[in-house]
C-alpha cells in the first residue's frame, strides 16, 4: 500500500521537526513492503530539511502539488501561475500592503512578520535565495499571509474570479494559498501513480487527497473536536467524513501508523 503524509499539523507540530517516534513508525511501515510519499504545502527546499530520512527515492509532492521531486530525485514543475494572474496578485500586494511568500522553482520572495508561524519554515536549510518580488514572473505558488479581516473576503473574491487559479483558504487562518488551476496534491499524485493509497492530512489543502484515499486519516487538535459526541463543525463545514480521526500529538499519530503495520 502507498501511504501519503502531509507534514505540518499532521506529522510535525512545531514547524521545525518530526518527532522521532513518528519517524520510526513511518520507517517501520516502509519495512513491511509499503511505499511512502509526502504531500506538503511546503516547496521542496523547505520540505527536505524536515524529512532527512526520506529525501532520496521517495515521491515528494510539494507546494500543494505545484512541484515534485520524483523517486529518481529529479524535479518536475507542474503548471506555474500565469504572468497575467501573477501581475494581478502583485497589484493586490502593493495596493493593500499584504504579507506574502512567493515561490519559484527554488528561490522565493517574501514579506513576513517576525511572529508569523510560517517564518521558521522558510528555507530552514539555507538551500535557496530570497529574491526581489519583481524578479519572479511565473511562480509555482503564492501565499498571501495575515490578510486583514476587513479585506479578506474581497481579496478572495478577486482571486476566485480568475479562472486560471486554484485558491485555498486555510481553516481558521487569514491566509490564502494560490496555485495554477487544477493543481492540488491529489491531481499531482495521480500523474505519478495510479496505486491505491492511504492519506494523512489536517487542512483544506488535503481535502482532495483525503477524499480519494482508501483510508483517510484526519489529524486535528483536541480543542476542535468533541470526541465524546463525535461531532466537529470544522469537518462538517469542509464536507469531509474521514475514516479515522486522530488527535494532533506525536503519540497518537505514531499509534495510528503502527496500527496499519499490525493490519
Amino acid at each position: 500500500m502507498l501511504y501519503v503524509f502531509d507534514v505540518d499539523g499532521t506529522i510535525s507540530f512545531n514547524g521545525t521537526e518530526i518527532n522521532e517516534m513518528i519517524i520510526e513508525s513511518i520507517k517501520k511501515l516502509e519495512q513491511y513492503s509499503n511505499q511512502i510519499a509526502f504531500a506538503s504545502a511546503r516547496p521542496i527546499r523547505d520540505l527536505l530539511p524536515i524529512i532527512p530520512a526520506f529525501t532520496d527515492n521517495h515521491l515528494l509532492i510539494d507546494g500543494n502539488g505545484s512541484i515534485v521531486q520524483t523517486k529518481n530525485n529529479t524535479i518536475d514543475v507542474m503548471n506555474p501561475i500565469s504572468a497575467n494572474s501573477t501581475l494581478l496578485i502583485k497589484q493586490l500586494i502593493s495596493k493593500y500592503n499584504l504579507n506574502y511568500l512567493v515561490d519559484d522553482r527554488w528561490n522565493y520572495a517574501s514579506k513576513v512578520k517576525a511572529k508569523t508561524p510560517i517564518i521558521k519554515q522558510i528555507d530552514p536549510g539555507k538551500l535557496a535565495k530570497r529574491v526581489p518580488l519583481n524578479t519572479i514572473t511565473n511562480p509555482i505558488k503564492i501565499i498571501l499571509l495575515n490578510i486583514p479581516n476587513r479585506i479578506k473576503k474581497f481579496v478572495a473574491n478577486v482571486l476566485a474570479g480568475k479562472k486560471d487559479l486554484s485558491v485555498v483558504e486555510h481553516t481558521g487562518e487569514n491566509d490564502i494559498d494560490i496555485t495554477s488551476v487544477g493543481i492540488n496534491k491529489y491531481s499531482t499524485l495521480r500523474k505519478y501513480t495510479s496505486d491505491k493509497y492511504c492519506a494523512f492530512g489536517n487542512d483544506s489543502n488535503d481535502l482532495e487527497l483525503l477524499a480519494h484515499a482508501e483510508k483517510s486519516i484526519w489529524v486535528l487538535f483536541v480543542l476542535h473536536f468533541n470526541f465524546k459526541s463525535g461531532k466537529n463543525k470544522e469537518l462538517k463545514k469542509l464536507n469531509l467524513n474521514p475514516d479515522i480521526i486522530c488527535r494532533a500529538n506525536n503519540l497518537d499519530v505514531a499509534n495510528v501508523i503502527n496500527n496499519f503495520i499490525r493490519d
